[in-house]
């Protein structure tokens, strides 16, 4: 519970400047444009299906026996729904907003890094962020996994916040992890 309070306190903490006025020229959709919207539903479901062969062919027994231990998995396998629907939106609202809101902000307004090279740099701290997996699984696999598939889905959000701004790389993110989590309990642990 303590990690839980601690991401919670993290993202109050992450909103408070938005209400300032902080880089809120990405906080709500641009201009909408046919394009961007047909790359918004084509990626996400590119991302859905990356994720469903991972989860076909990239763990095994012992793979999936570690995932097991994940906060989402045994909220799933639990029915800890408190995890489920306020702990883990609540951290992919942090995430958001540290990786895509104040890192691209940042990167494109204060340093005028080009929109591109941000995005990339922004991908890679966030599937860096992630070598946590290897402490909670201590696995080569999960970690090559998951930090290929979290630059990815950095890679995609980044293009999304710069084409709708925050909220909708948060609802692609959470809904993303939740598939794929879910997926992942539905086929190796539900009774």
């Amino acid at each position: 519970m303590k990690k839980f309070t601690i991401i919670s306190s993290l993202t109050v903490l992450l909103v408070i400047p938005i209400f300032f006025g902080i880089y809120t020229e990405y906080l709500l959709v641009g201009e909408l444009e046919l394009n961007a919207v047909l790359v918004l539903i084509l990626g996400s479901f590119l991302l859905l299906l990356i994720g469903w062969v991972i989860n076909s062919f990239g763990f095994n027994k012992k793979d999936i026996e570690l995932m097991k231990n994940h906060n989402v998995v045994s909220a799933l396998i639990g029915g800890n729904e408190i995890i489920l629907w306020v702990f883990f939106p609540i951290t992919m609202i942090m995430e958001e907003l540290i990786f895509r809101y104040y890192v691209l902000s940042i990167l494109v307004l204060t340093f005028h890094v080009e929109r591109t090279i941000s995005i990339f740099i922004s991908s890679l701290v966030f599937s860096l962020y992630h070598i946590h997996t290897w402490f909670t699984f201590k696995s080569s696999k999960i970690l090559l996994i998951n930090i290929s598939y979290t630059f990815i889905l950095g890679l995609f959000n980044g293009y999304i916040f710069f084409m709708f701004g925050i909220i909708p790389c948060i609802i692609i993110h959470y809904l993303i992890a939740l598939s794929l989590y879910y997926n992942l309990y539905r086929k190796n642990f539900r009774v």
